[in-house]
């Protein structure tokens, strides 16, 4: 490992060098129990975790020895960014990039892996036709989000300086929601406000197909619309070509306001909901979200290292079901999410995911976003005589650390229902 030579202002922070060299050498521990000679790494973000950079290349990261990077773009800043020793410019041709990998993964039998949940088919089949023909691919995906389930003090750091972001954001929010204000108007003032704090601005998420941009801020009928999203809130959106967050509903007084926020800094995320409400909400839907703050609580006492993700969100259906909010719970009917909870970090769904049969167990360090929501449809809303209106949802999230012995917030925003009284 070096120090990078760095070029850069000082407000363009690089990853540690001893963080880097951590994250190898925690790698290389865990591919010493499997069969795995090494693993080529071809995600953007899993190569920024190992190097520092998001420069395009090919990471190989053996089981012992130094990496390589062989850079496709840009060689110069890689150099400039990463601590890696070993960077090299990535040959052009795919005959000479085969020659390369030749000179470090043997031609007898190999297990190398990859990353088989994210990466195309079609980028699988070259990476076969380059390495050496007795070479054996195995998915080394797991192993990778396991490594990174668990955040070291400088990667909390981090989340903490996001989740102080947004904080920020949810208290200028408190400022600007004005009766006739659309849900987009407000999205759009929280994300410049959210840009000029530091958000980088981006919100990046693994699953395939699955995509997200700043967040959801919904009220009134279309908040409890359903859609594509795997998120127990959607949105109507602006257009079917991103059906989901913000779209052109006005906000009414009493008429209650979920904002769901995410903030990016220095790469890693937190993850946010409050509920805010110009005036006094209907008393049904303050004891509503009082319920479903009692049940977060619950949920927290057992966000613990030691239990099993499957056993906190069975406590969750439980209890949801002692309010009478199972058919509201997380959804409602067939377009029901099956988790409570997902860990946070450089990716939205990381692990581990609070969700139904999951046995993962519960770590120190990881860093989890509990979300218990209520989407209530037209046909369920036992709010509507009340309202007037055939849907609502009722919601919070915050992110939390676990420690030792407990789970503890880094997002601090107050959790009742903000009323806000502004005037223009």
């Amino acid at each position: 490992m070096s120090t990078p030579d760095s070029s850069f202002p000082a407000t363009y922070k690089l990853v540690p060098a001893a963080e880097i060299k951590q994250r190898i050498t925690n790698a290389q521990a865990a591919l010493a129990e499997t069969e795995l000679y090494g693993i080529l790494i071809l995600q953007n973000i899993d190569r920024y975790y190992f190097t520092g950079t998001l420069q395009d290349g090919i990471l190989w990261l053996p089981t012992t020895g130094e990496p390589i990077f062989w850079v496709r773009r840009s060689r110069e800043r890689a150099r400039l960014e990463s601590p890696l020793t070993d960077i090299r410019p990535q040959p052009l041709s795919s005959a000479d990039l085969k020659t390369k990998l030749a000179a470090v993964i043997p031609a007898q039998p190999a297990n190398i892996g990859l990353e088989l949940d994210v990466i195309p088919v079609q980028l699988l089949t070259r990476m076969q036709k380059l390495l050496p023909a007795a070479t054996k691919i195995h998915d080394a995906s797991l192993l990778i989000r396991k490594l990174r389930a668990c955040k070291s003090p400088y990667e909390i750091r981090c989340i903490k300086g996001a989740a102080a972001i947004m904080d920020k954001v949810m208290l200028y929010a408190s400022t600007i929601i004005k009766e006739g204000m659309s849900e987009i108007e407000l999205m759009a003032e929280l994300e410049h406000q959210a840009r000029r704090l530091g958000h980088l601005g981006i919100v990046r998420m693994r699953g395939f197909n699955n995509e997200l941009f700043f967040g959801h801020a919904l009220t009134g009928p279309e908040s409890a619309r359903r859609g594509y999203l795997d998120s127990p809130t959607n949105g109507l959106g602006l257009s079917p070509a991103f059906s989901q967050g913000a779209g052109h509903s006005l906000i009414q007084r009493g008429i209650p306001i979920s904002i769901d926020f995410m903030v990016n800094y220095e790469g890693y995320l937190a993850d946010l909901t409050r509920m805010f409400s110009l005036g006094e909400p209907a008393a049904n839907i303050r004891d509503a979200h009082e319920k479903l703050l009692t049940l977060n609580r619950e949920l927290v006492n057992l966000l613990k290292p030691g239990i099993e993700c499957g056993a906190i969100f069975s406590k969750a259906l439980e209890m949801a079901a002692d309010f009478g909010f199972a058919d509201y719970f997380l959804g409602h009917g067939p377009d029901k999410v099956s988790f409570v909870g997902h860990g946070v970090g450089l990716e939205v769904d990381e692990f581990p995911f609070i969700a139904r049969n999951n046995k993962m167990v519960i770590e120190k360090d990881m860093v989890v976003a509990l979300e218990p929501k209520l989407i209530f449809a037209p046909h369920q809303n036992s709010f509507s005589n009340t309202l007037d209106l055939p849907e609502t949802i009722i919601t919070t999230e915050t992110t939390y650390v676990i420690t030792p012995d407990s789970a503890i917030p880094l997002t601090l925003s107050p959790e009742k229902i903000k009323i806000t009284c502004t005037e223009y």
